[in-house]
């Protein structure tokens, strides 16, 4: 079974709709709609799923164990988009650094401490990138 055979097409319109449509949409419902895309198309959609999960998981301030989750889900997706993708690197790297800080604040150090060496290999080493 293909990824099309178990998706519900008419959820898939209705995603592109809201996403495509002149309202304004919060960012739970992109978070969503972007989620349910990135099934069917991934190499369009995981870009724009890490890049709403990351500000999703900024924009409020609420307890670092849910901030925790939603970036987490940022760093899965970036990890999933094509190696070709151009802004695949910023926004592991942007994902894999707010990961590291809410585990820290969480005082969960070994976690933080794996995260970071991630984070170094992704950077490739390069200086001034973190």
């Amino acid at each position: 079974m293909n990824h099309w055979e178990s998706v519900d097409h008419h959820a898939v319109l209705r995603a592109r709709t809201l996403l495509l449509g002149s309202g304004t949409i919060n960012i739970h419902e992109a978070v969503d709609a972007y989620r349910l895309l990135a099934v069917v198309s991934p190499a369009v959609y995981l870009p724009r799923l890490a890049q709403a999960l990351l500000e999703y998981g900024t924009a409020d301030p609420r307890n670092p164990g849910t901030r925790l989750a939603v970036v987490t889900e940022a760093a899965s997706a970036a990890r999933r988009m094509e190696a070709a993708e151009p802004r695949r690197a910023a926004l592991l790297r942007k994902a894999l650094e707010a990961c590291e800080q809410e585990l820290t604040v969480l005082g969960r150090t070994e976690e933080a401490r794996a995260v970071s060496e991630e984070l170094d290999r992704t950077a490739g080493g390069e200086e001034g990138t973190r």
